[in-house]
């Protein structure tokens, strides 16, 4: 929890034998509040987005891959070359989740 010191607006207007006022009280309260909120609300939100990530790639990447890797070997392509197009994709799919809120 930040200190009455950390915000320099909320010192420069009365000097340190001074009680705060009711406005500096209140305006250090709902500072202190907002952190509160924002810290929570971000941790929420990257439980529900690695949950939704997991939902996306069990429910529609891994059919889709297995119906373009099926159609890419009856088309004749070797079975190393899909392995590694497959890896690939993987990676990049895992650095791109890596930059999204949770992460970063």
């Amino acid at each position: 929890m930040p200190s009455e010191s950390a915000d320099p607006a909320d010192s420069a207007d009365r000097s340190d034998d001074e009680p705060p006022t009711e406005a500096d009280v209140e305006r250090i309260v709902r500072r202190v509040v907002r952190e509160e909120l924002d810290a929570r609300d971000d941790r929420s939100g990257s439980v529900l987005t690695v949950l939704a990530g997991a939902a996306v790639g069990l429910l529609v990447l891994l059919p889709l891959s297995g119906v373009v890797i099926s159609t890419l070997a009856d088309a004749g392509v070797p079975i190393p070359v899909l392995a590694v197009a497959a890896l690939l994709s993987t990676g990049a799919l895992v650095a791109y989740g890596w930059r999204l809120p949770p992460f970063r």
